[in-house]
């Protein structure tokens, strides 16, 4: 898969001279621009249909692997053994986890566009690559997964914020 390279700019070149950089914004093969800033996260400009199309390839990508799902019970077995294209690193799961993963994923996708956003969508993929991780260190995976008892150690305070 080939990515197209992203045109950058700095965030004071947007408030310096915004007709210039909107105009490298709608001359991009992306139609978009990453701002970056000094102080705080990057942003990323770009035209609200633009972002709206985005939404729309997500919801109608998600409606199809859906309706698959439902008009054929071995679809998920499909999907979870192709699964690992998209997600290499789901290799270091056990089956029945891919399948959940694969089940969750499309679910939260399908909630996420009815609202019209698809971060919840990367905090899943998130959490999961974390989860993988887990299984792919043998040591960090029998310390999580070892059986403490019932044991309770006690409440756990609340941690101190910075600056306070």
């Amino acid at each position: 898969m080939t990515t197209l390279p992203a045109v950058e700019a700095n965030f004071s070149e947007l408030i310096n001279r915004p007709k210039d950089t909107v105009a490298r914004m709608q001359s991009s093969l992306r139609r978009g621009i990453r701002l970056h800033r000094r102080d705080d996260e990057d942003l990323y400009l770009t035209t609200a249909a633009r972002a709206e199309e985005a939404v729309q390839v997500v919801d109608s990508t998600t409606r199809m692997f859906v309706a698959l799902m439902k008009h054929d019970p071995g679809a998920v077995q499909i999907l979870t053994e192709v699964f690992p294209d998209a997600f290499p690193w789901v290799r270091f799961l056990p089956e029945r986890e891919v399948r959940t993963f694969l089940v969750e994923f499309i679910e939260t996708a399908r909630a996420s566009t009815d609202l019209g956003t698809v971060s919840p969508i990367a905090q899943l993929i998130t959490e999961w690559r974390h989860t993988a991780e887990a299984y792919a260190d043998p040591d960090l995976h029998r310390a999580l997964s070892a059986d403490h008892g019932d044991a309770d150690h006690g409440a756990v305070p609340m941690p101190e914020v910075a600056g306070e």
